[in-house]
């Protein structure tokens, strides 16, 4: 009898165990989305890495498979970065809210390559340079990495997409900025920065959602909402349209 009594106590104990533990999981978030070059076709092998740095772990790295497609999971609720590269194209990121034991909206990538910005004239150590300023930013080195950038930009004037990357350093060096108005200036020139970039790619939606979070974030909230509005209406064919809607309900709350 009191080994029965024991099996069932631990059968019990044991249950109690597997109930903790599932919570934890399912407060976890997913993200998946597809990696693609300018004409549609998915790129393989793309690296995709996801950071937050209130989170832990703080970055998650997935590389896409022969369709393009990447898939994440173990992400805490709140806002993550998601940055996409592949060898020969110029990186893009996307910041997207995830929330606990929910999928977030996908998230589409479409990469450039440097080579059809720049027909003919794309100096042979072009890849090196941007690869250089990448690794300056990966480790948090932004100034530096700033400097890198805006040489490219000086040499390839017609690299106008190199803006959106530039946007993004802006961007992340004003989430470690302590001092308000140095962190306001910085928010102010990813502004100017994806500006211009959209002032050549009207139709660049990923620029669009990210001018409206760095407006949203830069305290200028009605901009932020016509902008994330103008996206979230582009209708059901527009990978960016359930993203941009996400972003407009969290805004709302």
């Amino acid at each position: 009898m009191r080994r029965l009594q024991f099996l069932a106590a631990a059968f019990i104990a044991a249950l109690i165990v597997v109930s903790l533990a599932v919570p934890a999981t399912a407060q976890s978030g997913r993200a998946t989305g597809r990696v693609v070059d300018t004409t549609g076709q998915p790129i393989m092998g793309a690296t995709v890495l996801a950071r937050n740095n209130d989170a832990s772990p703080s970055q998650i790295t997935s590389a896409t498979d022969k369709g393009g497609r990447f898939a994440m999971i173990g992400l805490r609720g709140g806002v993550w970065t998601f940055a996409a590269e592949a060898p020969g194209f110029l990186p893009m990121e996307g910041t997207v809210p995830i929330r606990a034991g929910t999928p977030g909206p996908p998230l589409q990538f479409v990469l450039r390559r440097a080579p059809e910005v720049i027909p003919g004239s794309l100096s042979k150590d072009l890849d090196q340079q941007l690869e250089g300023a990448g690794a300056l930013r990966n480790d948090g080195k932004f100034d530096q990495a700033l400097s890198a950038y805006q040489a490219i930009q000086a040499k390839n004037p017609k690299l106008t997409a190199l803006n959106f990357v530039v946007a993004g350093v802006y961007r992340q060096k004003a989430e470690i900025e302590k001092d308000a108005a140095a962190r306001q200036a910085l928010y102010n020139r990813a502004i100017v920065s994806y500006t211009e970039l959209l002032a050549n790619e009207s139709d660049n939606e990923r620029a669009k959602i990210e001018l409206g979070l760095t407006q949203l974030s830069a305290g200028n909230v009605d901009v932020a909402n016509l902008l994330l509005q103008e996206v979230a209406a582009a209708g059901p064919d527009s990978p960016a349209a359930a993203e941009a809607a996400a972003h407009l309900r969290d805004m709302k709350k």
